[in-house]
Protein backbone atom coordinates (compact mmCIF):
# COMPACT_ATOMS: atom_id res chain seq x y z
CA UNK A 1 0.00 0.00 0.00
CA UNK A 2 1.41 3.65 -0.88
CA UNK A 3 2.48 5.53 1.88
CA UNK A 4 0.41 8.08 3.13
CA UNK A 5 -3.04 6.36 2.24
CA UNK A 6 -4.77 4.14 4.29
CA UNK A 7 -8.24 2.69 4.52
CA UNK A 8 -11.00 5.00 6.53
CA UNK A 9 -12.57 3.35 9.25
CA UNK A 10 -15.89 5.48 10.00
CA UNK A 11 -17.01 6.10 13.29
CA UNK A 12 -20.30 6.38 14.33
CA UNK A 13 -21.44 8.83 16.83
CA UNK A 14 -23.55 7.78 19.98
CA UNK A 15 -26.62 9.47 18.37
CA UNK A 16 -26.66 7.36 15.08
CA UNK A 17 -26.05 3.86 17.05
CA UNK A 18 -29.02 4.76 19.44
CA UNK A 19 -31.01 5.79 15.56
CA UNK A 20 -30.50 2.71 14.37
CA UNK A 21 -31.28 0.78 17.75
CA UNK A 22 -34.91 3.02 17.43
CA UNK A 23 -35.36 2.15 13.75
CA UNK A 24 -34.89 -1.46 14.42
CA UNK A 25 -37.07 -2.00 17.11
CA UNK A 26 -39.64 -0.35 15.40
CA UNK A 27 -39.43 -1.97 12.64
CA UNK A 28 -39.49 -5.45 14.41
CA UNK A 29 -42.76 -4.48 16.44
CA UNK A 30 -44.35 -2.97 13.17
CA UNK A 31 -43.60 -7.00 12.01
CA UNK A 32 -44.47 -8.10 15.07
CA UNK A 33 -48.16 -6.40 14.96
CA UNK A 34 -48.84 -7.30 11.80
CA UNK A 35 -47.75 -10.84 12.33
CA UNK A 36 -50.25 -10.58 15.76
CA UNK A 37 -53.26 -9.75 14.18
CA UNK A 38 -53.64 -13.00 12.43
CA UNK A 39 -54.50 -14.28 16.06
CA UNK A 40 -56.31 -11.28 17.67
CA UNK A 41 -59.88 -12.24 18.22
CA UNK A 42 -62.89 -9.51 20.08
CA UNK A 43 -65.22 -10.61 22.66
CA UNK A 44 -68.91 -9.79 22.25
CA UNK A 45 -68.44 -7.13 25.44
CA UNK A 46 -65.59 -5.00 23.49
CA UNK A 47 -62.71 -7.03 24.93
CA UNK A 48 -59.56 -8.76 23.13
CA UNK A 49 -57.77 -12.01 23.22
CA UNK A 50 -54.89 -13.79 21.49
CA UNK A 51 -55.24 -17.32 20.40
CA UNK A 52 -51.84 -18.28 20.01
CA UNK A 53 -51.07 -21.68 18.42
CA UNK A 54 -49.43 -24.46 21.50
CA UNK A 55 -50.61 -21.94 23.80
CA UNK A 56 -53.92 -21.44 23.65
CA UNK A 57 -55.95 -18.29 24.59
CA UNK A 58 -53.77 -15.29 26.37
CA UNK A 59 -56.66 -12.44 27.26
CA UNK A 60 -55.46 -8.63 26.38
CA UNK A 61 -56.40 -5.74 29.46
CA UNK A 62 -58.88 -4.12 28.27
CA UNK A 63 -58.25 0.41 28.50
CA UNK A 64 -60.71 1.59 31.05
CA UNK A 65 -63.61 3.71 29.39
CA UNK A 66 -64.45 7.22 29.34
CA UNK A 67 -66.70 8.13 32.13
CA UNK A 68 -69.86 9.10 30.86
CA UNK A 69 -70.57 13.09 31.52
CA UNK A 70 -73.98 13.04 34.08
CA UNK A 71 -76.77 14.85 32.47
CA UNK A 72 -77.07 18.16 33.42
CA UNK A 73 -79.51 19.58 35.24
CA UNK A 74 -82.45 21.22 34.20
CA UNK A 75 -84.11 23.80 35.59
CA UNK A 76 -87.24 23.02 37.11
CA UNK A 77 -89.84 25.55 35.76
CA UNK A 78 -93.74 25.36 35.43
CA UNK A 79 -95.10 24.54 32.03
CA UNK A 80 -96.46 27.22 30.69
CA UNK A 81 -99.99 28.19 30.20
CA UNK A 82 -101.57 29.28 27.50
CA UNK A 83 -104.82 31.06 28.37
CA UNK A 84 -107.12 31.52 25.93
CA UNK A 85 -110.39 34.27 26.58
CA UNK A 86 -113.48 33.62 24.33
CA UNK A 87 -115.82 36.10 24.00
CA UNK A 88 -119.16 35.91 25.15
CA UNK A 89 -121.40 34.48 22.80
CA UNK A 90 -119.00 33.23 20.73
CA UNK A 91 -118.36 29.38 20.45
CA UNK A 92 -115.25 27.99 19.89
CA UNK A 93 -115.45 26.01 16.55
CA UNK A 94 -113.19 22.97 16.39
CA UNK A 95 -110.62 23.16 13.35
CA UNK A 96 -111.92 21.41 10.48
CA UNK A 97 -110.22 18.08 9.29
CA UNK A 98 -107.77 18.63 6.04
CA UNK A 99 -109.85 16.99 3.27
CA UNK A 100 -108.06 14.11 1.65
CA UNK A 101 -106.91 14.10 -1.80
CA UNK A 102 -109.07 12.12 -4.46
CA UNK A 103 -107.19 9.16 -5.63
CA UNK A 104 -106.75 9.88 -9.46
CA UNK A 105 -109.62 8.31 -11.40
CA UNK A 106 -108.55 4.90 -13.77
CA UNK A 107 -109.16 5.28 -17.07
CA UNK A 108 -109.76 1.84 -17.80
CA UNK A 109 -110.91 0.43 -14.70
CA UNK A 110 -112.06 -3.38 -14.23
CA UNK A 111 -113.89 -4.36 -17.20
CA UNK A 112 -114.34 -7.58 -19.64
CA UNK A 113 -114.09 -6.99 -23.37
CA UNK A 114 -115.48 -9.68 -25.57
CA UNK A 115 -114.70 -9.70 -29.71
CA UNK A 116 -118.14 -9.54 -31.79
CA UNK A 117 -117.69 -11.39 -34.89
CA UNK A 118 -120.92 -9.19 -36.28
CA UNK A 119 -122.75 -6.18 -34.77
CA UNK A 120 -126.20 -7.25 -33.45
CA UNK A 121 -129.22 -5.58 -34.34
CA UNK A 122 -129.81 -3.47 -31.70
CA UNK A 123 -128.86 -2.80 -27.79
CA UNK A 124 -130.88 -5.40 -26.44
CA UNK A 125 -129.79 -8.04 -28.67
CA UNK A 126 -126.06 -6.44 -27.25
CA UNK A 127 -126.94 -6.27 -23.96
CA UNK A 128 -127.87 -10.13 -24.11
CA UNK A 129 -125.03 -10.86 -25.55
CA UNK A 130 -122.42 -9.05 -23.22
CA UNK A 131 -124.29 -10.61 -20.31
CA UNK A 132 -123.56 -14.14 -21.87
CA UNK A 133 -119.62 -13.76 -21.52
CA UNK A 134 -120.23 -11.47 -17.91
CA UNK A 135 -118.52 -8.55 -20.21
CA UNK A 136 -119.38 -4.87 -20.10
CA UNK A 137 -117.89 -3.88 -23.52
CA UNK A 138 -117.40 -5.21 -27.02
CA UNK A 139 -114.47 -5.02 -29.60
CA UNK A 140 -115.49 -4.95 -33.34
CA UNK A 141 -112.81 -4.91 -36.48
CA UNK A 142 -114.29 -1.73 -37.80
CA UNK A 143 -110.92 -1.97 -40.72
CA UNK A 144 -109.16 -5.33 -41.33
CA UNK A 145 -105.77 -5.79 -42.87
CA UNK A 146 -106.92 -5.49 -46.55
CA UNK A 147 -108.49 -1.98 -45.41
CA UNK A 148 -112.03 -3.18 -46.01
CA UNK A 149 -114.10 -0.93 -44.16
CA UNK A 150 -117.12 -2.85 -42.20
CA UNK A 151 -119.67 -0.11 -41.60
CA UNK A 152 -120.88 2.59 -43.93
CA UNK A 153 -118.44 4.64 -44.80
CA UNK A 154 -118.49 8.56 -45.82
CA UNK A 155 -114.63 8.71 -45.93
CA UNK A 156 -113.48 5.49 -47.35
CA UNK A 157 -113.25 4.45 -50.99
CA UNK A 158 -116.18 3.46 -52.36
CA UNK A 159 -114.81 0.14 -53.11
CA UNK A 160 -113.06 -0.24 -49.61
CA UNK A 161 -116.62 -0.61 -48.10
CA UNK A 162 -117.73 -3.97 -47.21
CA UNK A 163 -121.07 -5.23 -49.12
CA UNK A 164 -122.87 -5.90 -46.04
CA UNK A 165 -121.43 -2.70 -44.30
CA UNK A 166 -123.47 -2.22 -40.85
CA UNK A 167 -125.45 0.87 -40.55
CA UNK A 168 -124.11 3.96 -39.52
CA UNK A 169 -127.12 4.91 -37.34
CA UNK A 170 -126.90 1.41 -35.58
CA UNK A 171 -123.13 1.53 -35.04
CA UNK A 172 -123.97 4.99 -32.93
CA UNK A 173 -126.64 3.48 -31.27
CA UNK A 174 -124.39 0.12 -29.75
CA UNK A 175 -122.04 2.73 -28.88
CA UNK A 176 -123.99 5.11 -26.86
CA UNK A 177 -125.50 2.04 -24.80
CA UNK A 178 -124.99 3.27 -21.39
CA UNK A 179 -122.62 1.58 -19.06
CA UNK A 180 -120.70 -0.36 -22.37
CA UNK A 181 -117.17 0.27 -23.34
CA UNK A 182 -116.94 0.35 -27.18
CA UNK A 183 -113.31 -0.14 -28.88
CA UNK A 184 -112.48 0.05 -32.87
CA UNK A 185 -110.34 -2.44 -33.84
CA UNK A 186 -108.75 -0.46 -36.76
CA UNK A 187 -105.81 -1.61 -39.24
CA UNK A 188 -103.68 1.37 -39.67
CA UNK A 189 -101.42 0.63 -42.76
CA UNK A 190 -101.99 -2.62 -44.27
CA UNK A 191 -104.78 -1.58 -47.33
CA UNK A 192 -105.26 -3.35 -50.26
CA UNK A 193 -108.06 -0.75 -52.29
CA UNK A 194 -106.67 2.81 -51.24
CA UNK A 195 -102.71 2.22 -51.81
CA UNK A 196 -103.73 0.78 -55.42
CA UNK A 197 -105.95 3.68 -56.18
CA UNK A 198 -103.09 6.42 -55.15
CA UNK A 199 -99.87 4.60 -55.57
CA UNK A 200 -97.22 7.19 -55.92
CA UNK A 201 -99.04 9.62 -54.02
CA UNK A 202 -99.96 7.49 -50.64
CA UNK A 203 -98.65 3.77 -51.37
CA UNK A 204 -95.73 1.81 -50.73
CA UNK A 205 -93.65 0.93 -53.63
CA UNK A 206 -91.31 -0.79 -55.84
CA UNK A 207 -88.45 1.11 -57.42
CA UNK A 208 -90.27 0.68 -60.89
CA UNK A 209 -92.84 2.99 -59.39
CA UNK A 210 -95.27 0.42 -58.86
CA UNK A 211 -97.42 -0.51 -55.94
CA UNK A 212 -95.40 -3.30 -53.71
CA UNK A 213 -97.32 -6.66 -52.38
CA UNK A 214 -96.68 -8.58 -49.35
CA UNK A 215 -96.70 -12.20 -49.48
CA UNK A 216 -99.95 -12.62 -49.15
CA UNK A 217 -100.68 -10.03 -52.08
CA UNK A 218 -101.61 -7.14 -50.05
CA UNK A 219 -100.71 -3.45 -50.33
CA UNK A 220 -99.44 -0.78 -47.50
CA UNK A 221 -100.11 2.83 -47.27
CA UNK A 222 -96.59 4.70 -46.36
CA UNK A 223 -97.65 6.95 -43.94
CA UNK A 224 -95.05 9.18 -44.70
CA UNK A 225 -96.40 10.13 -47.55
CA UNK A 226 -99.67 13.11 -46.69
CA UNK A 227 -102.13 11.70 -48.88
CA UNK A 228 -102.00 8.14 -46.50
CA UNK A 229 -102.01 10.24 -43.23
CA UNK A 230 -104.99 12.20 -44.49
CA UNK A 231 -106.88 8.82 -45.27
CA UNK A 232 -105.92 6.91 -42.27
CA UNK A 233 -107.22 10.17 -40.19
CA UNK A 234 -109.99 10.56 -41.94
CA UNK A 235 -111.25 6.84 -40.91
CA UNK A 236 -110.46 6.90 -37.60
CA UNK A 237 -112.51 10.63 -37.10
CA UNK A 238 -115.15 8.58 -38.80
CA UNK A 239 -115.17 6.18 -35.87
CA UNK A 240 -115.37 8.64 -33.38
CA UNK A 241 -118.39 10.11 -34.69
CA UNK A 242 -119.32 6.86 -34.34
CA UNK A 243 -119.21 7.44 -30.55
CA UNK A 244 -116.34 4.66 -30.51
CA UNK A 245 -115.02 4.68 -27.24
CA UNK A 246 -111.30 3.81 -28.16
CA UNK A 247 -109.28 2.81 -31.36
CA UNK A 248 -107.24 0.15 -31.43
CA UNK A 249 -104.73 0.56 -33.88
CA UNK A 250 -103.34 -2.53 -35.61
CA UNK A 251 -99.99 -3.12 -37.97
CA UNK A 252 -99.38 0.52 -36.82
CA UNK A 253 -95.92 -0.41 -38.98
CA UNK A 254 -94.06 -0.87 -42.32
CA UNK A 255 -93.88 -3.83 -43.83
CA UNK A 256 -91.39 -5.99 -42.18
CA UNK A 257 -92.34 -9.31 -44.31
CA UNK A 258 -92.22 -10.42 -47.75
CA UNK A 259 -89.50 -9.68 -50.50
CA UNK A 260 -88.55 -6.17 -49.18
CA UNK A 261 -85.52 -5.27 -51.02
CA UNK A 262 -87.99 -4.56 -54.43
CA UNK A 263 -89.08 -1.71 -51.80
CA UNK A 264 -88.18 2.01 -53.04
CA UNK A 265 -87.83 4.50 -50.01
CA UNK A 266 -85.19 6.34 -52.04
CA UNK A 267 -88.02 9.76 -52.45
CA UNK A 268 -89.09 9.59 -48.28
CA UNK A 269 -88.51 13.14 -47.06
CA UNK A 270 -88.41 11.13 -43.22
CA UNK A 271 -87.36 7.95 -41.53
CA UNK A 272 -89.55 5.50 -40.68
CA UNK A 273 -90.06 6.36 -37.26
CA UNK A 274 -90.10 9.84 -37.86
CA UNK A 275 -93.55 9.44 -40.02
CA UNK A 276 -94.86 6.38 -37.73
CA UNK A 277 -94.99 9.25 -34.83
CA UNK A 278 -95.77 12.11 -37.09
CA UNK A 279 -99.09 10.24 -38.07
CA UNK A 280 -99.51 9.23 -34.62
CA UNK A 281 -99.16 12.77 -32.99
CA UNK A 282 -101.64 13.73 -35.82
CA UNK A 283 -104.10 11.21 -35.00
CA UNK A 284 -103.83 12.10 -30.90
CA UNK A 285 -104.63 15.81 -32.38
CA UNK A 286 -107.52 14.91 -34.56
CA UNK A 287 -109.16 12.29 -32.25
CA UNK A 288 -108.76 14.91 -28.67
CA UNK A 289 -112.16 16.88 -29.59
CA UNK A 290 -114.28 13.82 -29.14
CA UNK A 291 -112.66 12.21 -26.21
CA UNK A 292 -111.58 9.17 -28.18
CA UNK A 293 -108.94 6.84 -26.70
CA UNK A 294 -105.91 5.85 -28.94
CA UNK A 295 -104.31 2.56 -28.40
CA UNK A 296 -101.50 -0.11 -29.58
CA UNK A 297 -101.92 -3.50 -30.46
CA UNK A 298 -98.10 -4.66 -30.29
CA UNK A 299 -96.27 -7.90 -30.71
CA UNK A 300 -94.92 -9.55 -27.08
CA UNK A 301 -91.66 -9.74 -29.25
CA UNK A 302 -91.63 -5.69 -29.87
CA UNK A 303 -91.97 -4.86 -26.37
CA UNK A 304 -88.98 -7.07 -25.24
CA UNK A 305 -86.36 -5.36 -27.80
CA UNK A 306 -88.56 -1.89 -27.76
CA UNK A 307 -87.74 -0.82 -31.63
CA UNK A 308 -87.66 -2.89 -35.00
CA UNK A 309 -85.55 -0.59 -37.59
CA UNK A 310 -87.21 -2.26 -40.41
CA UNK A 311 -90.77 -1.44 -39.44
CA UNK A 312 -90.06 1.31 -38.29
CA UNK A 313 -91.67 0.79 -34.72
CA UNK A 314 -90.32 2.71 -31.82
CA UNK A 315 -92.25 2.52 -28.30
CA UNK A 316 -89.91 4.88 -26.80
CA UNK A 317 -91.37 7.76 -29.48
CA UNK A 318 -94.96 6.00 -29.74
CA UNK A 319 -95.63 5.45 -25.99
CA UNK A 320 -96.07 9.32 -25.24
CA UNK A 321 -98.51 9.53 -27.80
CA UNK A 322 -100.97 6.45 -26.53
CA UNK A 323 -103.56 5.74 -24.04
CA UNK A 324 -103.15 1.51 -23.58
CA UNK A 325 -100.81 -1.16 -25.12
CA UNK A 326 -102.40 -4.12 -26.00
CA UNK A 327 -100.24 -7.29 -26.10
CA UNK A 328 -100.95 -11.09 -25.74
CA UNK A 329 -98.59 -12.04 -22.76
CA UNK A 330 -98.30 -14.34 -20.27
CA UNK A 331 -96.47 -12.37 -17.51
CA UNK A 332 -98.52 -9.06 -17.84
CA UNK A 333 -96.07 -8.09 -14.48
CA UNK A 334 -93.25 -8.08 -16.53
CA UNK A 335 -94.91 -6.87 -19.52
CA UNK A 336 -95.88 -3.74 -17.56
CA UNK A 337 -92.14 -3.29 -16.25
CA UNK A 338 -90.90 -3.33 -19.72
CA UNK A 339 -93.13 -0.29 -20.25
CA UNK A 340 -92.44 1.70 -17.27
CA UNK A 341 -88.96 1.27 -19.09
CA UNK A 342 -89.48 2.65 -21.91
CA UNK A 343 -91.49 5.35 -20.72
CA UNK A 344 -88.22 6.50 -19.77
CA UNK A 345 -89.89 8.23 -16.39
CA UNK A 346 -92.74 9.87 -18.61
CA UNK A 347 -96.45 8.72 -18.35
CA UNK A 348 -96.60 4.88 -18.75
CA UNK A 349 -99.77 3.92 -20.86
CA UNK A 350 -102.30 1.57 -19.33
CA UNK A 351 -101.48 -2.47 -20.19
CA UNK A 352 -103.97 -4.19 -21.96
CA UNK A 353 -103.11 -7.70 -21.67
CA UNK A 354 -104.94 -9.99 -23.67
CA UNK A 355 -105.69 -13.94 -23.64
CA UNK A 356 -107.56 -16.00 -26.31
CA UNK A 357 -110.37 -17.74 -24.85
CA UNK A 358 -111.86 -20.71 -26.74
CA UNK A 359 -115.15 -19.46 -26.00
CA UNK A 360 -117.23 -19.66 -29.79
CA UNK A 361 -114.54 -18.28 -31.41
CA UNK A 362 -114.45 -15.05 -29.45
CA UNK A 363 -111.84 -13.03 -28.51
CA UNK A 364 -111.74 -12.11 -24.94
CA UNK A 365 -109.65 -9.28 -23.27
CA UNK A 366 -109.59 -9.06 -19.53
CA UNK A 367 -108.17 -5.51 -18.28
CA UNK A 368 -108.18 -3.61 -15.18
Amino acid sequence: MAKGYQSYRGRHSAGTRLLIILLAVILVAACGFLVIQRYISYTYDGGMYLELPLVGRVDLPVPPRPAAAAPEEEDEQEPAVNVVVDAPGEPVQPPEPEAEPEPPADVYGERHLVELAALPADAAALSAQLAAFSANGFLWQVRDNTGLVRYASGAALQKAVAADAAAAETVSALCAQEGTVAVARFNALHDSYYAFANMKEAAVCQRNGYVWYDSHSYHWLDPSKELARSYVIGLAMECAQLGFDEILLEEFAYPAEGKLQKIDYSGNTMGKTEALTLLLQQLRDALEPYGTRLSLLVTEELLQTGADEESGQSLAAMLPLVDAVYVATADPAAAQARLAAFAAGGAVPALVPLTAAAVEGNWCVQAG
